[in-house]
């Protein structure tokens, strides 16, 4: 099998086409990027730094230590796995097994305690050695909390007893404390609501028993006394040995104890944390109460400048005044929940991990039981971190995003890859969900979970009820190697520069508010309609519908608006350089006056804003002047637009407009979408980019998260001036792009992404080479086999008068370049010259000795082990070992052609022996490998270990008794003798593919 590539000759004369030997696409090396300067200067990515990515970028985990229960020696195994396989490091996870029918899973000791904290310094030695990082939830839950807490540092509620009195009476008696509440108490007030919603403040006519002396005025009354009590509450899932109560979160005293109380025990014996770097808070599921603490009422009157007391009736269900006030009441007090919950849990616990040198990482988002902002409260963390769930709809990662770009942070963290698959997915199944997760702005992985396996834990052993479960006992634990290093390049690339983003969303001030998830996982149908968040099922608090695919966003609270938000040349921008084009307000007609005052502010130096006229204010602050307030500066700044017969109004130097769709206000402002893909439709935008900008690039991630491949006509909004090139995170490559065209501020150039793939598109400022802008294939050859999934041309390079290609289809083509020269390739396929050649069966097939199949069988053809007769190797996981001769010709040219081992469809990754050498590990489609320096003519030897996933033999496993098992697992209850079996090894078609072999002719 002879190959070629097409070398392409200028000439004044005649047009001259040369076959020669083809060769690999020519990277870019250090000297045209400078990896050096770079990391001095902060101008151009560095190539080493993104083959070899630092370890900010690579994956962490969640390391449940499950039950507290654990193995030092197992412990030091698995931090050297980690550091192995290219992982940042752990995040430590006391926590109980929520799972677990048999009690499998033995107690570990109190965490913190002696023996906890010996263990925990153990891996923190370990880590130190390694070079690794680590970090720890700050409970042995979810919640923040512990043995350590005492009462009065545990969370509070507000609680009430009611009475009924009938006046005018003398009433004299012991008010009841609310129904199940018996011991001390913080008295609140206490209130009398008359059947009109007349309120009487009663607190001073009640003594220190609680009896209510009371001269009762004409009417019916209803009393209600109003009490602080802890909520008992403890915490969620500890390990045995760990239970206690959780937090008031509302009081920074309460977590300044709780912080400090984790940070003292660390320190015993220590002279620092060494590679422990941060303290993780979780999200937050505290059960739904009326939120309460000791000095709440004093912190309500700062705030709103009013007397909350006389409206606590309303948090009991009652109306006061009317409907609308007791709203502008209800949406005060839920804001200083959320503005103390900040305060005093999340900017507080960073505020003294700070002062010990420690981070916060905190998944403070809308999942759970949230009643935050969460923009603020993300903001408030060193690392916000969202959350991403496989085969689920749980997807907030936009959240994280949109926090860390208006608060100015580089990092967005994400709890991955959540679920209940239990050993269902390999690792191309991660790389289309990290895709999705990453074009909504992630940067940093953070698995979930990663279980600790002491030795006697068994396969696939100890588990979290939630996977996915990622460590050491996965059977293709030791292949995960090259997908974590995609992992890393990605994410490094993902951490440079800044988020190119055309609209801020204003979502408004009320608590608790959200973020809606930007995509979910692709493998499940939602369950709301558009109009509604993806992820949670609430309303969409800004539509942002009428944004065309092609432009970004992220959302923006009120902080923002107030406190960080300027504008320049139109442009709304931030201090740290993040800038966008319009504003959208949420489709309401209430606002915070101090939010439209800031906005009147930002319109008159020249912002663009989109949305509804507000008319009133929705709070009781300054009510009911406030409302007067917002109604003359509506009108100044709308004017006569009111959204029917005018939509749009200038205002100082900017303008609003509204009821005009956003991608029409972008046009109008001349901004085009950022990334359009132009041939393929992508109603379900499975075609779906990120991008972010350097001082002298622009860094475009393209993701393809459909099953199938795409061959993408791509329009960038990046001008003449930036010069293209192509990096692959999943090999490492970077090589120049030679076929784009720069027209109209814009870059039209053609990416081919397979299944579940991705690639990002680095534009340089450079002054740009001659290059090919266009080709048309205008004939082929009938007779030409052509392999589908390969492309038809590859242009590798113009130098001189010589343009080079590499073709896969046979026929011509020709192609014009940004000089204005025209050319044309020829590639004619002789009859005799096959295009591929197959490699059947038989295959010989071995199976190790401990997992209950033959030692070795023979397979005439590729199948399904699933479709075996023997249930053992149907139901077979592990690595099992495919070996084959194939025959080369005599006169095979084993030079530096191409020569692709293709293996067709694998389940779920292969890694590939040829002669006895290395050839790579596929985890992904396509499963092919370049071989050609590793093949000879004449007979070679091919070796294929293929692995599957654990669940066909946990299914297997239920037609035998628990002693005859293979597996052993705390989740065997999750699987059935029917539960279904998943395909597995390699399914083929095996083939060896190259480029065709070529007739070189003159052309005039």
């Amino acid at each position: 099998m002879k190959l070629s590539r097409l070398v392409f000759r200028f000439s004044s004369a005649a047009l001259v086409l040369l076959a020669a030997s083809c060769q690999k696409t020519t990277p870019l090396v250090e000297a045209e990027i400078d990896a050096d300067d770079s990391q001095r200067d902060g101008e151009l990515l560095s190539v080493e730094e993104f083959q070899n990515p630092p370890l900010q970028a690579r994956p962490a985990a969640l390391w449940t230590w499950m039950n507290g229960y654990t193995d030092s020696d197992q412990i030091t195994y698995e931090l050297e796995e980690m550091k192995a396989k290219g992982m940042r490091g752990a995040v430590i996870w006391d926590i109980g097994a929520l799972t677990d029918p048999e009690k499998i899973i033995p107690s570990g000791p109190s965490f913190l305690g002696k023996e906890s904290l010996a263990t925990i310094h153990h891996a923190m030695d370990e880590a130190e050695r390694l070079g690794l990082e680590l970090g720890m939830v700050a409970a042995s839950s979810w919640n923040s909390g512990g043995t350590w807490i005492e009462p009065e540092n545990g969370s509070r509620k507000l609680n009430w007893s009611e009475i009924k009195i009938q006046g005018p009476s003398s009433y004299s008696e012991l008010l009841a404390l609310p129904k199940g509440v018996s011991g001390a108490v913080g008295e609140v007030a206490v209130m009398a609501v008359g059947a009109q919603g007349e309120v009487l403040d009663l607190t001073d006519q009640v003594d220190s028993d609680g009896r209510l002396e009371w001269q009762v005025p004409e009417g019916n009354w209803r009393v209600l006394r109003f009490v602080m009590q802890g909520t008992g509450e403890l915490l969620n899932c500890p390990s045995p040995n760990s239970s206690g109560l959780v937090i008031d979160h509302l009081s920074k005293e309460a977590n300044e104890t709780h912080i400090n109380h984790i940070l003292d025990a660390l320190m015993q014996g220590r002279e620092d944390f060494g590679p422990l770097k941060m303290l993780m808070l979780d999200s937050y599921e505290v059960r739904s109460a009326v939120d309460w603490t000791p000095d709440f009422i004093a912190r309500f009157k700062e705030h709103y400048n009013y007397d909350p007391k006389p409206w606590l009736p309303v948090l009991a269900g009652i109306e006061i005044g009317n409907e609308e006030e007791g709203s502008r009441f209800l949406h005060d007090y839920h804001k200083l929940v959320s503005d103390l919950l900040i305060e005093g849990h999340y900017a507080g616990s960073r505020e003294f991990l700070n002062a010990r040198g420690l981070k916060l990482l905190a998944e403070a988002g809308h999942g759970g039981h949230a009643r935050v902002d969460p923009l603020k409260a993300l903001g408030a963390a060193d690392i916000p971190m969202g959350e991403f769930w496989n085969h689920r709809k749980n997807w907030v990662t936009k959240e994280a995003a949109s926090a860390a770009s208006i608060y100015g942070k580089t990092l967005v963290n994400s709890e991955s890859f959540t679920g209940w698959q239990h050993w269902q997915d390999g690792p191309a199944d991660y790389k289309r969900l990290l895709d999705i997760a990453l074009c909504a702005g992630l940067n940093q992985v953070t698995f979930h979970t990663f279980a600790h396996q002491p030795a006697e834990s068994g396969l696939p052993g100890y588990a979290y009820h939630a996977g996915e479960h990622f460590n050491v006992n996965n059977t293709w634990w030791p292949v995960a190697g090259p997908m974590l290093k995609d992992m890393s390049r990605a994410c490094h690339l993902l951490q440079q520069g800044q988020f190119v983003a055309d609209v801020a969303a204003y979502y408004g001030d009320n608590a608790p508010n959200l973020v809606p998830a930007r995509r979910i996982a692709p493998t499940v149908e939602p369950r709301w309609t558009d109009d509604h968040c993806l992820h949670c099922g609430k309303l969409l608090p800004v539509d942002l519908r009428s944004l065309a695919f092609g432009y970004d966003y992220d959302f923006v609270n009120e902080e923002v608006i107030l406190t960080r938000m300027s504008v320049e040349d139109g442009k709304l921008v931030l201090p740290h350089g993040m800038s966008y084009r319009v504003l959208v307000l949420p489709d309401r007609k209430t606002i915070s006056l101090a939010a439209l005052q800031r906005i009147s502010e930002l319109v008159e130096a020249g912002a663009t804003i989109v949305g509804t006229k507000p008319e009133r204010s929705n709070s009781l602050k300054g009510y009911p002047e406030s409302d007067q307030q917002v109604q003359e500066l509506a009108n100044k700044i709308w004017g006569d637009c009111d959204g029917i017969d005018v939509k749009n109004h200038r205002y100082g130097k900017g303008q609003v407009f509204w009821n005009v769709p956003l991608t029409e206000v972008l046009e109008s402002i001349g901004v085009e979408q950022d990334f359009v893909a132009e041939n393929v439709d992508n109603s379900d935008r499975h075609i779906d980019f990120i991008h972010r900008a350097t001082a002298k690039q622009d860094i475009y991630f393209v993701s393809n998260s459909s099953l199938q491949r795409e061959v993408i006509d791509c329009r960038f909004r990046v001008g003449e001036g930036r010069v293209p090139s192509f990096w692959n995170a999943e090999d490492g490559s970077v090589t120049p792009c030679f076929q784009y065209e720069h027209k109209d501020g814009f870059t039209y150039l053609t990416v081919e992404l397979a299944a579940a793939s991705s690639i990002f598109v680095v534009f340089t400022q450079e002054e740009a080479s001659e290059h090919v802008v266009s080709i048309k294939r205008w004939s082929t050859f009938a007779h030409a086999a052509w392999p589908a999934t390969y492309p038809e041309l590859e242009v590798l390079g113009l130098e001189g008068d010589v343009a080079t290609a590499r073709i896969w289809r046979s026929g011509y083509y020709a192609f014009t370049t940004s000089e204005g020269r025209n050319g044309q390739w020829v590639a004619e396929m002789a009859d005799e010259v096959s295009a591929a050649q197959a490699i059947d069966g038989p295959w010989k097939l071995r199976f190790p000795t401990d997992r209950g199949a033959p030692e070795e069988i023979t397979l005439p053809q590729l199948i399904d082990w699933t479709q075996h007769s023997d249930p053992a190797v149907k139901c077979f996981s592990g690595t099992a070992t495919y070996h084959k001769e194939f025959t080369l010709p005599d006169d095979h040219d084993t030079g530096e052609n191409p020569l692709m081992l293709d293996l067709g469809s694998v389940a779920e990754v292969a890694e590939v022996r040829v002669n006895g050498k290395e050839a790579g590990i596929l985890w992904k489609l396509p499963f092919r490998v370049d071989v050609s320096n590793l093949v000879q003519p004449g007979v070679n030897t091919l070796e294929i270990e293929v692995t599957n996933v654990w669940n066909n033999r946990l299914v297997g496993d239920q037609n035998s008794a628990t002693e005859d098992r293979i597996t052993r697992t705390n989740m065997s209850s999750k699987f059935n003798p029917k539960s279904p079996l998943l395909p597995s090894g390699m399914l083929g078609p095996v083939s060896l593919i190259a480029p065709v072999q070529v007739n070189a002719e003159w052309q005039k």
